[in-house]
């Protein structure tokens, strides 16, 4: 194992993954079965030096089930052989998890137990929906949540008792309670969104270099997030649509069309359209909502397309599109290629 992975698996145990640190963990065990077993002593050194409830200790499957819930378990493989694990590494995984043990109580186990006179410690319960899928998510204050192929909400499960905080790695649509003295606040990388209650839509794809807030109904306030510092707080009015980039990191704020606004946030109805959409970022959503991957021929990236799709299939939406572009599609499983059809 090298550092990198050690350092995405430390994250993982200590509850501080990210989206990304997720993915590498999903990729790297995709490339040998074997590496199952050696990710189940990881968990089960760390339940040992303390992390768990002392019952769990040295169990490693009990440990690996709480990585499979964690990550969603068609993520993983299925089975894998035994024995893999030496002794130098075992003692590996106690020096880092020991280490990293340290340094954790210090910092975060202190403010529960010492600073909170022994309150439990928070909690969080997360909702992953895969590509493919969506989810509507109702919180325990009324607000409601509808969340888009790939997405990971994750709230704390003390969640509307002083605060209401949420995080966000995805799309989310965005449907909040008013509760006085209680906002209402949305955490990604790059930007921070509040407000007191509202209707809004957050996009922030771990695999996108923006984050795009579109205001539906209401008031609400963005900040920088944890990623960057470079704006101050920007209140958003009704029909306003906020995007901030990693490579542009000053926020621009247009004012949409009622159905520009729309079109922003209908991926979450059976009826979702396409408004001016250019073939590569149209490809990116149909990826998403079909769980496929999409090679698309340099000539149609900029193609733009508009239009109104309702539990069409992948490929009805192609021949759709078909009618209006001079494209050929080729679909190969979860594989699809879109080429330039020389007859047209």
């Amino acid at each position: 194992m090298n550092f990198p992975i050690e350092e995405y698996i430390i994250n993982f145990l200590a509850r501080k993954e990210s989206p990304e640190d997720v993915q590498k963990l999903k990729e790297w065990l995709a490339v040998d079965p074997a590496r199952r077993n050696e990710l189940k002593q990881w968990l089960a050194a760390w339940d040992s030096v303390g992390m768990m409830d002392i019952a769990d200790q040295f169990d490693t499957e009990k440990a690996y089930q709480r990585f499979v819930f964690r990550v969603g378990a068609e993520a993983v493989p299925k089975t894998a052989p035994k024995g893999l694990r030496t002794d130098a590494v075992f003692k590996t995984i106690y020096r880092i998890a020991a280490i990293f043990l340290v340094s954790f109580a210090l910092g975060i186990f202190s403010h529960y137990y010492w600073e909170k006179n022994h309150s439990e410690q928070v909690a969080y319960i997360e909702n992953i929906v895969p590509l493919g899928s969506k989810s509507e998510i109702k919180m325990p204050d009324g607000s409601t949540v509808s969340l888009n192929a790939g997405s990971t909400l994750r709230y704390p499960t003390d969640y509307g008792k002083t605060k209401r905080d949420v995080s966000l790695a995805g799309e989310g649509y965005f449907e909040v309670v008013q509760q006085t003295g209680k906002p209402f606040t949305v955490y990604t990388t790059m930007a921070n969104i509040t407000t007191l209650g509202t209707e809004f839509n957050v996009k922030a794809y771990s695999d996108e270099n923006v984050v795009e807030t579109t205001l539906i109904k209401g008031e609400l306030a963005v900040e920088h997030g944890e990623a960057i510092d470079a704006f101050d707080r920007i209140v958003l009015k009704t029909g306003q649509k906020l995007s901030v980039t990693t490579t542009d990191i000053q926020p621009k704020v247009v004012q949409l069309e009622p159905d520009m606004a729309e079109a922003e946030v209908s991926w979450k109805e059976q009826s979702w359209r396409v408004e001016s959409e250019t073939l590569q970022d149209l490809a990116v959503k149909l990826e998403r909502r079909f769980d496929v991957h999409i090679t698309v021929d340099d000539q149609l990236k900029n193609d733009r397309f508009t239009g109104t799709f309702k539990n069409e299939s992948l490929e009805q939406v192609l021949r759709a599109m078909q009618l209006f572009a001079p494209i050929l599609f080729h679909i190969d499983g979860k594989n699809v290629e879109i080429s330039v059809d020389p007859k047209k």
